[in-house]
């Protein structure tokens, strides 16, 4: 996906009002979430900040792992509420008009007919710019809000993943470009040589098509695909234009690549196929005395046992009744059994050491859950620069989402990208209208 060795950047905003941020300082100031002003005003940042992309995560659940019901999360605030982005993009679309959005359907749920006209139609709306982050969904309360009594394994999400990537593929491809020909003297108005039915019927799917929607304006949405599991990168190297990363360290970094590479190269593509999105944290400062102060006062801001409930909601488990002695080794086929992000455990036992206990790692988790940086705008930049050419500078940068949200962001986007520029690592003007120009440029 990305054929130059541009740093592209995004900008995660999953529920940025969640997770402890609602309350920090230059957050969210007369919010209403119901509204379009705030994602509005994040949007004409980030285009000013030069970003690819801003991408919304879901999930379809109110979280109940940590104490067996949902009171945690509503009181302070942690994963909920999730409205869904859809009809917020079209508002951003409009304020921002190189920038491109990323937003989460499941191919464990939706039908990949629905999918598949969705983007499509969205990709009309904001002039190509829109790109479907495919996940398989591994939340237990999603399931049952999708009416299933119990979530299917791993293995099952991910076959189903696989089928439900091709199908929406095969919609998306079931127009030619040049089918539409509105020639007012002949009265033809699209060539039925160039719209092909469908016609799949699989394990999962039965879909006859074409699909009812005018060629994309960018060839076909972007496609994004997040997990690091075996299932995951696979999936990825299979189907997805860019996959959204977490790792915690350069050398972890430089290995997901690695394997990456090689698997894009099995399954027919090149490398520069799919590019990255590396998640990285950033607490940026005038100095890095500042940063350390900025970092402090958030994480000082933090309840303590914080870090304990986001492994209890990511991981599906409820470790508040598990013993803070517990070393991660032991805890490796409790979480395998969840089959929910397996790929992040295994990167947290890796990265942390198996013989690290729950109790040190729930300390930690929120500060350090992803790569991060503190430090002054120099010193962000060097990191971001490690952090891309680690990557094999084929992708680019997602902020993770612990900011206080539009400060941080206007912060970013007015110290450190004009450094990254001055570098030469970032763009200094948009080279394409759609989200897939961009991304290759």
């Amino acid at each position: 996906m990305c054929q130059s060795e541009t740093m592209h950047l995004a900008v995660d905003c999953s529920f940025i009002h969640t997770d402890h941020l609602w309350a920090q300082p230059g957050s969210w100031v007369n919010y209403q979430y119901y509204g379009p002003d705030f994602y509005e005003d994040v949007a004409r940042i980030a285009q000013r900040g030069f970003f690819d992309m801003i991408f919304f995560g879901d999930a379809a659940e109110t979280p109940e792992n940590f104490g067996g019901n949902y009171d945690v999360p509503l009181e302070q605030g942690i994963r909920w509420p999730k409205h869904d982005m859809v009809p917020m993009i079209p508002y951003m679309a409009r304020v921002a008009p190189n920038l491109g959005f990323g937003t989460t359907m499941s191919t464990t749920y939706h039908h990949p007919f629905h999918v598949a006209r969705l983007f499509s139609s969205l990709d009309h709306v904001t002039g190509g710019r829109v790109a479907w982050n495919a996940v398989t969904s591994a939340y237990k309360n999603e399931a049952a809000n999708w009416g299933f009594d119990t979530m299917l394994p791993a293995a099952e999400r991910y076959e189903k993943a696989r089928e439900h990537m091709k199908v929406v593929r095969a919609l998306w491809d079931s127009v030619e470009a040049d089918a539409i020909v509105m020639d007012r003297e002949t009265g033809v108005f699209a060539d039925p040589s160039k719209v092909h039915l469908v016609n799949h019927s699989g394990k999962y799917f039965k879909v006859r098509g074409p699909l009812p929607c005018l060629p994309s304006p960018q060839g076909s949405p972007v496609v994004i695909q997040a997990g690091q599991s075996d299932d995951g990168m696979n999936l990825a190297a299979m189907h997805a234009d860019m996959q959204f990363v977490s790792r915690r360290t350069l050398k972890s970094i430089a290995d997901h690549r690695a394997v990456l590479d090689d698997l894009t190269v099995k399954h027919g593509r090149s490398p520069r196929d799919l590019g990255v999105f590396w998640s990285v944290r950033v607490q940026v400062g005038d100095t890095k005395e500042d940063a350390v102060r900025k970092e402090k006062r958030f994480l000082d801001s933090l309840p303590e046992n914080a870090g304990i409930i986001e492994l209890s909601f990511l991981y599906g488990i409820d470790f508040s009744k598990f013993d803070g002695k517990m070393k991660l080794r032991d805890l490796l086929d409790v979480v395998q059994q969840q089959q929910v992000h397996w790929g992040t455990f295994q990167e947290l036992v890796k990265t942390e050491g198996a013989e690290t206990t729950l109790e040190e790692v729930g300390r930690r988790y929120i500060a350090d859950r992803s790569n991060y940086v503190v430090g002054s705008v120099k010193e962000v930049a060097d990191h971001l620069e490690a952090v891309h050419e680690s990557g094999g500078r084929n992708g680019g940068i997602i902020l993770a989402k612990s900011f206080a949200a539009p400060g941080m962001l206007r912060d970013f986007a007015e110290t450190v990208v004009p450094e990254l520029q001055r570098r030469g690592l970032v763009r200094t003007k948009y080279a394409a209208t759609t989200l897939r120009g961009n991304l290759n440029s």
